[in-house]
């Protein structure tokens, strides 16, 4: 009788020696190790573009002479009358004036603010006779204009400094005088003078 009690107990103990090893190993971790977990973290860059900045400074370009043409006019004096027919004529090209500014960017950019400027000006012209029967006057001709400002198209270079000015067309008014006629004034009609475009380089800071 005992050794049949004894038999069970090993069989009992045999038995829990198995579960406890199939716990054991259960509950033992895997030897290659749970799948590792990354986290990561994204981080967003903010990124600043600088326009670079330039200092254009006051200039005043010459531009070129410009022809004219005058249109004619009536003469009347002491009775006589007459057609005088003024030759075409060469005048001084206008002043351009670049105003002193600050522009942004690169390259070719308008060059906003520009004039031209036909100072007020007289030009000697051809003679003048004026002839009725037996009477007969001789004189000078002065012409006499006006001060003109127009504004022409104008770009600027940033990057070298080389500026480009439009053509424009200048609307001049003016008189005619005649001196040998008792300062006799004649008020002309209005006409154009058109200035090319021309080219020049300013300093750029």
């Amino acid at each position: 009788m005992r050794s049949t009690t004894t038999g069970a107990r090993r069989a009992v103990a045999a038995i829990s020696v198995v579960a406890a090893a199939a716990v054991l190993g259960a509950c033992t971790p895997d030897p290659g190790g749970a799948p590792a977990t990354t986290t990561t973290s994204t981080t967003t860059t903010s990124t600043t573009t600088t326009v670079p900045t330039y200092q254009v400074p006051q200039t005043t370009l010459q531009a070129g002479s410009v022809s004219a043409s005058i249109p004619s006019v009536s003469v009347s004096y002491l009775g006589c009358g007459g057609t005088y027919n003024p030759p075409g004529i060469t005048l001084t090209g206008p002043s351009v004036n670049i105003p002193a500014q600050t522009l942004q960017g690169g390259g070719v950019v308008t060059l906003p603010n520009v004039s031209a400027t036909l100072a007020a000006a007289s030009v000697n012209l051809s003679s003048f006779r004026l002839s009725c029967g037996f009477l007969s006057y001789s004189t000078g001709v002065v012409l006499e204009y006006d001060a003109v400002t127009a504004t022409p198209s104008a770009t600027v270079n940033l990057d070298n400094g080389q500026v480009s000015i439009g053509s424009t067309t200048l609307r001049v008014n003016g008189r005619l005088r005649f001196p040998g006629l008792g300062g006799l004034s004649i008020n002309l009609p209005g006409f154009n003078v058109t200035v090319p475009g021309f080219g020049a380089t300013v300093p750029i800071g």
